[in-house]
């Protein structure tokens, strides 16, 4: 019985061991897994017969119009969908994400421009990079880490960056023709907009601050859906302290611009929130590391050994975040 013992004792201590790492490492075997469960996602949805505002631009690009200089970019026939920002000077304009690459962004914002058109990206995952390098110039927040990663100007993304395996998608290179340092003014003529650091989401990712318009772009570090604060470089401390930040800094009266538009039956326009959505993100994470809230067990989202967890925090805003361990 003794011969018999040994090797399930084993088994057992590694069922153990590959758990314990499976816990541990869960913000990088969840993609993985989910990746191999789900497969890439690669069909295009059907144009919304819905509510739309803007204008389309083939039968893809949904073109909207904030205010008098500034244009949304949407692909509501995206999966996520996605909304780029275009902001116009009198000297040059600036590109807010980059586009899925699902289809051409670049004629599009051609469309409405003649300026030299500088590219951002608010953070590095696959749906927001699609045509970084393919303007006049291409711009990173200026962080030490993708510097000492960049050689002779060109930056290579890894694969837990970009995450574009998930859709079957190689990791870019491109090249960086600017650096952006957070907390100074870009001056586009006549419009000035601040760089933002904005950690949580990703450790690099940027939010532009029009003070004058009382307009923020935010990329994907808040919109109305799920947060995603358990993927590779996460944080939720980050997600606090940069919520913190932007109520100080922010005009209470500023409109915040989101990557990822409202899913159905919502209408479809450009991602919107206020200060109040910011403001409820605020006391939701406070309560969150307090433990006086639990996550909704009614959300398909939590497959995987209940991970990541979902916790509602305003309407359709939602914060999905891993273990204790994971997301700090």
């Amino acid at each position: 019985m003794a011969r018999i013992r040994a090797p399930l004792g084993i088994a057992a201590l590694l069922i153990l061991v590959l758990a314990v790492a499976a816990a541990l490492l869960a913000p990088y075997v969840y993609p993985e897994v989910e990746y191999r469960l789900q497969g890439p996602t690669t069909q295009l949805l059907p144009k919304p017969t819905g509510e739309v505002s803007g204008r389309w631009y083939d039968d893809y690009f949904l073109v909207e119009q904030i205010d008098a200089s500034t244009f949304a970019i949407g692909e509501p026939r995206y999966y996520q969908g996605n909304y780029s920002y275009l902001l116009l000077g009198t000297s040059r304009a600036v590109l807010f994400d980059a586009g899925t690459g699902t289809r051409d962004i670049v004629p599009v914002v051609r469309s409405l421009t003649t300026l030299p058109v500088t590219v951002i990206p608010s953070h590095l995952h696959y749906d927001h990079v699609g045509a970084l390098g393919r303007f006049d110039r291409t711009a990173l927040i200026d962080d030490p880490g993708l510097r000492a990663r960049t050689h002779d100007g060109v930056l290579q993304l890894g694969r837990y960056e970009f995450l574009g395996f998930l859709d079957d998608l190689p990791a870019p290179s491109f090249r960086v023709d600017e650096w952006w340092k957070p907390d100074t003014t870009i001056d586009l003529g006549g419009r000035q907009v601040q760089v933002i650091a904005t950690p949580g989401h990703t450790p690099t990712s940027v939010s532009l601050y029009d003070a004058r318009n009382k307009e923020v772009f935010v990329g994907d570090f808040v919109y109305p859906g799920n947060l995603y604060v358990f993927l590779p470089g996460a944080s939720r401390s980050a997600y606090l302290t940069t919520t913190r930040k932007l109520l100080r800094q922010l005009n209470l009266s500023t409109r915040v611009f989101c990557a990822h538009m409202a899913e159905p039956p919502a209408p479809v326009r450009a991602p919107m929130l206020t200060l109040d959505e910011l403001q409820s993100l605020d006391q939701a994470l406070v309560a969150l590391d307090a433990g006086r809230i639990v996550a909704d067990p009614n959300v398909e989202f939590q497959r995987l050994l209940k991970f990541p967890r979902v916790f509602v925090v305003n309407g359709d805003l939602r914060i999905a975040t891993g273990f204790p361990w994971n997301d700090q």
